[in-house]
């Protein structure tokens, strides 16, 4: 169909009355087509797009109520005027219900005739720039959606491959650190066992990789929590327990505080505020040379709709984080500066993954800390507390 935008449809049966709208809208500049009856407007609606159609409403044949219906059943975007006069078939009524955009009574005068049109022709202008900003929005919005289903399929493909080449590597690992065992059982030189011990800590280091790698694969699997019962006082000594040894190395001092108002039992997801107790903890002896980490349980808020919310803190007297890196160490594979890769080994995972998993347990995850004197990560937990023994 041709687009004669801005193009107004005369209708009217009256030849003489035709022309004069006809005159009325060449003084006015606009561009105009005159027919003598509705069914030769409807034939001229199917060849052509027009702004706005004014009719006469009583004709022979097709009359201007039936053009109206027409017009609002194939053209509904088209602005229409009817022209009316003091009729019994039709009321003004009559014709706005049946989809007219306004009427003007006969005999009627250029200049109001002239001014629907301008105001025909401004709400149009507007309706046309809101229908593209709409489309400019939908049209962006599917380009979001396609962006963010291309970027969910890449992680995915990323952490499978993750997963399969970690697990690949897995039995090798185990091979090797076999044969290594074994061969610490064998008679070998001094020089021997002080390479032995070499390749035994490189190995240890790589199978902590992998595992620190199937963990990041498997964070964003876990979609519901598994709670059980458990004793917040029993989580701080275990993981201190764990990390003892390399603290030890270090010569690092451990210490682990549960702040008064604790319940003795709660019940949540242990498993995952033990992952990221334990990551907590690994970076912070990792990062600090000398000096204490300790590990502190208090509680964030009481008597929620839920139980209680605890946060856990861990704090070294590592490096610290500079403050424009503390946002970007809960990202995948980053570490607060290069050095530290080189001086430290890892793949920067430990706080991403512990940043994917918060959110499992209803909490958050942040760090307080002066560069070059210590850190602290803290996270939240919603627990729900346990109905008090009936006494005996």
């Amino acid at each position: 169909m041709a687009d004669l935008s801005d193009k107004i449809l005369i209708v009217d049966d009256d030849l003489d009355h035709l022309a004069l709208v006809g005159r009325y809208a060449a003084s006015a500049g606009h561009n105009f087509q005159l027919v003598a009856s509705g069914t030769e407007a409807i034939n001229h609606l199917k060849r052509f797009d027009f702004t706005v159609v004014i009719t006469d409403m009583i004709m022979a044949g097709t009359d201007g109520m039936q053009l109206i219906r027409h017009i609002r059943n194939h053209s509904p975007l088209t602005s229409i005027i009817a022209m009316t006069g003091y009729s019994n078939d039709y009321s003004y009524t009559d014709v706005i219900k049946a989809g007219a955009s306004d009427f003007i009574v006969k005999p009627f005068p250029k200049d109001e005739l002239t001014a629907k049109l301008r105001r025909i022709f401004r709400e149009q202008a507007l309706l046309n720039n809101l229908r593209r900003e709409l489309q400019y929005h939908k049209d962006v919005s599917a380009e979001l959606l396609t962006a963010k289903n291309t970027v969910q399929q890449a992680n995915e493909a990323k952490n499978c491959f993750i997963n399969t080449i970690s697990h690949e590597f897995l039995t090798p690992m185990n091979g090797i650190l076999g044969f290594l065992e074994l061969l610490t059982e064998t008679t070998l030189s001094r020089k021997q066992r002080e390479f032995l011990g070499l390749i035994q800590l490189s190995a240890d280091r790589l199978m902590g990789l992998i595992n620190q790698l199937l963990d990041f694969s498997h964070s964003e699997d876990r979609r519901q929590r598994k709670d059980i019962n458990f004793q917040p006082r029993a989580i701080l000594d275990q993981a201190i327990k764990a990390i003892a040894p390399r603290a030890k190395e270090k010569g690092l001092k451990l210490s682990c505080n549960l702040e008064r108002g604790i319940p003795g039992a709660l019940q949540g997801d242990l498993n995952i505020i033990q992952q990221i107790l334990n990551s907590l903890l690994e970076n912070a002896v990792k990062f600090t040379e000398r000096g204490e980490i300790s590990i502190q349980a208090a509680v964030e808020r009481e008597k929620t709709p839920d139980g209680i919310i605890l946060r856990f803190s861990v704090h070294d007297s590592g490096c610290g984080i500079p403050a424009a890196k503390q946002k970007e160490i809960f990202s995948p594979f980053t570490q607060a500066e290069e050095y530290l890769t080189r001086r430290h080994e890892g793949a920067g995972l430990g706080l991403a993954i512990c940043s994917r998993l918060v959110p499992m347990i209803d909490g958050r995850i942040w760090v307080e800390n002066n560069p070059n004197q210590g850190s602290t990560f803290h996270f939240t937990a919603r627990l729900r507390m346990l109905s008090p023994s009936p006494p005996h």
